[in-house]
């Protein structure tokens, strides 16, 4: 469940808007979830989230949500609620860290000067993966992902980000190190790029208009 929040920093004066208060270096939120049967209390530290449950009417702790032996639609149903609160609390009150790869960091800011676009997180359960559209049309014409090494390349380890890209010539390009078959797209027209340095920024830059022009029309 608190996967959720890798790859996201804490930013406290967001969190004291939303309602966290202070104490001896822990930040403390308590809402209620369940029309109001439960009460849920967020804390977070430097490097942890935790929370725990407590049944509104007698103030006992409800340890089961944490308890993966604990099956069954009543315990679920309080998951869900917690699950939700955390969404809402990561929304309100993190922000995304910065890129692993350095390369990742320069072509991001040369897009944001061409094209004016910025990066949409648009999943909540893939937090690692954005998107960058068309303002007019809407149409992704780039997917930033932050992924397992072994996606392009069996075997490899380690993290890299990466980027899918539109384009009308994906076999002959797929000979070039550090192009890949697109991960989690259409490989006959997708590819991924990792912005591991591979490739030089002109060269990833020029995929990407290319990219753009593909997906700009109507």
């Amino acid at each position: 469940m608190f996967e959720i929040f890798k790859s996201y920093q804490f930013n406290q004066e967001k969190a004291h808007a939303y309602g966290f208060v202070k104490n001896a270096g822990v930040w403390t939120y308590s809402c209620q979830i369940l029309q109001g049967d439960f009460i849920m209390t967020v804390s977070i530290t430097a490097d942890n989230v935790s929370f725990q449950v407590f049944d509104q009417e007698t103030g006992d702790l409800y340890p089961q949500v944490h308890m993966e032996s604990m099956r069954g639609s009543f315990v679920g149903s309080v998951r869900e609620a917690c699950l939700e609160i955390l969404y809402q609390i990561r929304k309100a009150c993190f922000e995304v860290q910065d890129f692993i790869c350095p390369q990742t960091k320069r072509i991001m800011a040369q897009i944001q000067e061409k094209y004016g676009n910025q990066l949409e997180y648009l999943w909540e359960k893939s937090p690692d993966t954005a998107v960058l559209r068309h303002e007019g049309n809407k149409k992704w014409y780039a997917v930033l992902m932050r992924i397992p090494w072994y996606r392009l390349e069996k075997g490899r380890e380690g993290l890299v980000e990466a980027v899918n890209l539109k384009h009308d010539q994906v076999v002959d390009l797929l000979s070039q190190k550090g192009i890949y078959p697109a991960f989690h797209m259409n490989k006959r027209y997708w590819i991924s790029v990792a912005l591991d340095d591979t490739l030089s920024d002109e060269m990833v830059l020029e995929l990407i208009e290319k990219s753009w022009n593909f997906t700009s029309k109507k």
